[in-house]
């Protein structure tokens, strides 16, 4: 089986993982229709079926656990919530990506009460229902969300750049369509130039596992701006500590 089969069969199938009196669950997007996916209808149908308490490892439009953790690193960085500035990035990818960590990012840093930008190119911008939700978590938390094709406009005083890939919402479930739109899109790669008017110590934010010089430049994901291992990190302490308190009690 080669590598593009395999992954292909990861994410269709649903994983269903036990943890004691807790079970973890991760249901992929079929990518298909989008109205299905925003509903999570996956995740919603397992989740159904539970009589213990369950942990989303990842749906079709929320990454709970990743959004833990980025959280708790710009806390550990003191990245100021209230004032600070925020841009979720897409970036280029060669293939089509599920929407759940865009999502789930948009929201975490809009209910820190950050100043948070969605910088994407026509075509991928998210889906009304995500950006509703999240301009109502800015609201309710001091902050505010945007979103422009404007490269500068959104860096301009940036403390972090969160880079990600994501479908095509314009040509969901198309794959031609969105391959068509997206081939244009190389110089969607985080590099220095990016930062010319963020704040000096901006820093770089990825989920991981990241493409090297396509998404991100080597000099930026290795040097001193990138936080991606300490990302990596926290997702796991991230993970215990809600197993933890789940577990307790």
């Amino acid at each position: 089986m080669d590598g593009e089969a395999a992954e292909h069969i990861r994410e269709a199938v649903p994983v269903i993982a036990s943890y004691g009196d807790a079970i973890g669950i991760r249901a992929f997007a079929e990518r298909k229709n989008l109205e299905h996916d925003l509903a999570d209808q996956e995740f919603e149908s397992l989740a159904s079926l539970a009589n213990v308490p369950l942990i989303n490892m990842e749906s079709a439009i929320q990454h709970p656990c990743q959004s833990l953790a980025d959280w708790k690193t710009m806390d550990d960085l003191k990245i100021p919530s209230n004032g600070g500035r925020f841009v979720l990035s897409w970036a280029y990818h060669p293939k089509a990506l599920p929407l759940a960590v865009p999502s789930s990012t948009v929201r975490m840093a809009a209910q820190r009460g950050m100043d948070v930008v969605v910088l994407r190119p026509p075509g991928f911008e998210l889906p009304s229902k995500i950006m509703q939700d999240a301009k109502r978590l800015a609201t309710e938390n001091g902050g505010n969300v945007s979103e422009t094709d404007d490269r500068r406009e959104a860096m301009e005083g940036a403390n972090v750049i969160y880079a990600k890939s994501w479908s095509s919402t314009s040509h969901y479930g198309d794959r031609l369509g969105d391959q068509a739109l997206r081939e244009n899109l190389l110089d969607w790669c985080v590099d220095e130039p990016w930062f010319d008017n963020s704040q000096e110590d901006c820093r770089f934010m990825h989920c991981l596992p990241v493409r090297r010089g396509i998404v991100v430049a080597d000099r930026i994901l290795d040097g001193p701006r990138s936080v991606v291992i300490q990302e990596a990190n926290n997702r796991m302490k991230a993970q215990m500590a809600v197993l933890h308190r789940m577990l307790k009690g």
